[in-house]
C-alpha cells in the first residue's frame, strides 16, 4: 500500500513537484502591480533610512512595523540615532501614525515610536505576534534586535511584550549568525518549534560567482530551531538544490508561511554592486548629488554603485528552496534616486484587501519601501491576484500537465484560473494508474476567477480519501491553485 501522506486540500500552481509529466506547461512567474503610497517617511525621527517593514493583524487591525533611522551626514553609514515605529490599517490600504508617547524625540513623546535603545543605534528589530498556542498571553509579541557591539562578535537581543507597543529586553539569543539585517522568527505548527531565518555570511566559491560580483564573502540565508526560545540548533544555510549554486547576495530573507498552505515564500533582496559599469549612472538621476559623492570616494563607494530589487523563492519544508533568477520586483524608471542601494525591500507579510473596482475579487496586497537608504523613503502598496505569485502557463499551442497520485477531502474542487476568450482549461480526474475515471471531466472552462467550481456528472465526494490524478489540459491559460472543499 503506497502512503500518499497528508490528503490535498489546497494546491497553489508554484512549483512542479506535483506533476509526473509536463508537456507545453512551465512555471509563470507573475509580477505585481503598483497601487497606492500608503506612507511616506518625513517625520523627523523616521530620517533618511527607513526598510525593514513587518505587518500582521492582531486581531482588530493591520500594524505595520517598521526601522526610522538617521544618517550623521544625510548620507552614509554612520547613523546618528536608529528607533523602531509602527503605522495602523483597517484596510490594508490606508495607514495613520499613532501618537503613542512612550519615547522622547528630540524634546517631544508625540511620535509613533514602539522602540528606541539609548546605548546603541538599532539596525533591525523583527516582531513577530506568537501563534503557538502555549505561549504566555504576556510574551503573545516577541522580537529580535541585532547588535553590533565594539570588538566583538554581532548579536541578536531578545525582546517580549504584552500589547506590541512596550518591549522587555529578555535575553541574548544563543545562536551565531551575522544578524545585521531583518531576522525572521515565527512558529512553526507543522514543525512544532520556532523557526527563525537570519542573516549568514560565507566565503564566495569562484566557480559559481556571478557577473559584476566584487566582493569576496557572500550574504546567505540561514536557519535556526528553537523550541523553548532559550536554545537554539546550529544555523544552517538554506538549500537551493544542485541546479541552483549561485553565489547570489541576498540582503533580506522575507520568509513567511503562506496562509492556507504548507507552502513558505520568501521576498528576499537581492543586492549586486555595478561598479565595472558605472559608466551608466551618468543618465541615471542623481538628485542632490549623493551617488556621485560615492563615486568620488566621499563615502563608502558601493552606496553609489550597488542596486537593490527582489527575487522569489519557495519551499515546502522550509529548508529546500526553489529560487527566481529572474527578479520579481525591479527599480522604476531613472528618475528620482531608483536604481540604488536600499530601494526594493519587500514587508515580511501580506495582507488580503478589497479590489479597487466593485464586484471583482479580492486581492494580495504587498507592501515595498521605495528609494535609497540617503532620502524619505516612501512605503507604496502592489498587488496580486489571490494565490498569484505564479501560475502553470500554456501558451496557445497548448498543453497538458498529469499530477502524482494523491488523496484529498471534500465534496468540491474550486479553481483559480484564466484564459482568453478562445482559451479553455480543462480537468480531468485520473485513478491512481492514470486511467481516466469516466464521469469526471469538466469539459473545456474559459473565463476568468479565483474560486470557479468544477461540475462533474457524478458526485465528487464518492472519491474523497481516494488516490486520484488530475490531468489538466490548457490552452492560452494561467492555472494559480486548486483546492477541495
Amino acid at each position: 500500500m503506497k502512503h500518499y501522506g497528508p490528503s490535498l486540500q489546497k494546491e497553489v500552481c508554484w512549483d512542479m513537484r506535483i506533476a509526473e509529466s509536463a508537456n507545453g506547461v512551465r512555471l509563470q512567474m507573475h509580477k505585481p502591480v503598483r497601487k497606492n503610497r500608503i506612507l511616506t517617511c518625513d517625520k523627523p525621527w523616521e530620517g533618511n533610512g527607513c526598510c525593514y517593514a513587518k505587518i500582521f493583524y492582531d486581531g482588530e487591525k493591520y500594524r505595520y512595523y517598521y526601522r526610522g533611522r538617521g544618517q550623521a551626514d544625510g548620507f552614509g553609514t554612520e547613523p546618528h540615532h536608529g528607533v523602531w515605529c509602527v503605522a495602523y490599517s483597517y484596510d490594508g490600504k490606508t495607514f495613520t501614525r499613532p501618537d503613542l508617547g512612550i519615547f522622547e524625540f528630540a524634546g517631544s513623546k508625540h511620535n509613533n515610536i514602539v522602540m528606541q535603545i539609548d546605548n546603541y543605534c538599532i539596525d533591525n528589530f523583527s516582531i513577530m505576534l506568537d501563534e503557538n498556542p502555549a505561549c504566555p498571553p504576556a510574551e503573545r509579541y516577541k522580537a529580535f534586535a541585532g547588535e553590533t557591539p565594539p570588538n566583538a562578535p554581532r548579536r541578536l537581543r531578545y525582546y517580549v511584550s504584552e500589547d506590541g507597543i512596550h518591549f522587555n529586553e529578555v535575553d541574548l539569543v544563543k545562536a551565531s549568525g551575522a544578524f545585521d539585517s531583518l531576522n525572521i522568527c515565527f512558529w512553526d505548527e507543522r514543525k512544532e518549534c520556532y523557526s527563525l531565518y537570519l542573516r549568514g555570511l560565507h566565503n564566495a566559491d569562484p566557480a559559481y560567482k556571478i557577473p559584476y560580483e566584487n566582493e569576496g564573502h557572500v550574504r546567505d540565508v540561514r536557519i535556526s530551531y528553537s523550541q523553548d526560545m532559550e536554545s537554539w540548533t546550529e544555523p544552517m544555510p538554506l538549500d537551493y538544490g544542485e541546479n541552483d549554486k549561485d553565489e547570489i547576495q541576498l540582503y533580506t530573507n522575507g520568509i513567511m508561511k503562506y496562509p492556507g498552505t504548507d507552502m513558505y515564500i520568501g521576498i528576499p533582496t537581492r543586492y549586486i554592486d555595478r561598479t565595472m559599469d558605472k559608466h551608466n549612472y551618468q543618465y541615471i538621476q542623481d538628485l542632490g548629488g549623493n551617488r556621485q559623492k560615492a563615486i568620488e570616494g566621499k563615502c563608502e563607494e558601493r552606496l553609489g554603485t550597488a542596486i537593490t530589487e527582489t527575487m522569489l523563492m519557495t519551499s515546502r519544508d522550509g529548508e529546500h528552496f526553489d529560487r527566481t533568477k529572474e527578479a520579481f520586483y525591479t527599480p522604476g524608471f531613472e528618475y528620482d534616486n531608483y536604481w540604488v542601494y536600499g530601494d526594493g525591500y519587500f514587508a515580511v507579510g501580506m495582507v488580503e484587501t478589497a479590489a479597487d473596482y466593485e464586484g471583482e475579487p479580492n486581492e494580495l496586497s504587498l507592501y515595498v519601501g521605495v528609494g535609497p537608504i540617503y532620502k524619505a523613503v516612501t512605503f507604496e502598496r502592489y498587488a496580486l491576484r489571490m494565490d498569484g505569485f505564479f501560475s502553470w502557463r500554456a501558451d496557445f499551442a497548448g498543453g497538458d500537465i498529469t499530477t502524482k497520485p494523491f488523496t484529498f477531502e471534500g465534496s468540491s474542487l474550486l479553481l483559480n484560473f484564466a484564459t482568453s476568450a478562445l482559451g479553455y482549461l480543462r480537468i480531468e480526474i485520473l485513478d491512481e494508474d492514470g486511467n481516466a475515471i469516466e464521469g469526471y471531466d469538466t469539459g473545456r472552462l474559459f473565463g476568468n476567477a479565483v474560486a470557479r467550481p468544477c461540475d462533474f456528472e457524478k458526485p465528487l465526494s464518492a472519491l474523497a480519501g481516494k488516490p486520484i490524478r488530475l490531468r489538466v489540459s490548457m490552452r492560452d491559460a494561467d492555472l494559480y491553485a486548486f483546492r477541495f472543499v
